[in-house]
């Protein structure tokens, strides 16, 4: 198993944050290799990805949400186990924590792109979904 641990802080307040996390279909605005987040019902999600020109799909289940706090998934094949947790660190700033396990051999035998994918795609993917979040809030304030 691989493990991803990583941090960032947003300048937004908690429940903008939260809910921006808990849109699923959403992620293709910063996830830039998730081609689509298919919700379907009882909390499940049906995932497309493109991984180095590779087309990769795989289902997850929403295991615990808590409004707020935190969101953890696992993907029904137990390709991968994940947890985002939220910190209130000020009135407009957030602790984002997201944790993931992953076994890169169970991706369809694609065991070395999705090493590199998984670190690219946790690096790139939460500082763009900070970017996004912060420039949302500029907007909504009046500032750009």
């Amino acid at each position: 198993m691989a493990f991803i641990d990583d941090t960032i802080e947003v300048d937004a307040d908690i429940r903008t944050v939260y809910d921006a996390w808990t849109s699923f279909e959403d992620f293709p605005a910063f996830m830039e290799e998730i081609e689509t987040v298919d919700l379907v019902p009882d909390d499940n999600m049906h995932w497309v990805a493109v991984v180095e020109d590779d087309l990769i799909e795989w289902d997850a289940d929403v295991v615990e949400n808590v409004t707020d706090e935190s969101v953890s998934w696992a993907a029904v094949d137990g390709r991968e186990t994940g947890k985002v947790t939220f910190e209130k660190l000020g009135a407009d700033r957030t602790s984002v924590h997201y944790q993931l396990e992953y076994d890169p051999k169970a991706w369809e035998g694609k065991a070395d792109a999705v090493r590199r994918w998984m670190n690219r795609r946790t690096t790139q993917d939460l500082a763009a979904f900070k970017a996004l979040i912060e420039a949302d809030a500029q907007v909504e304030e009046g500032v750009e």
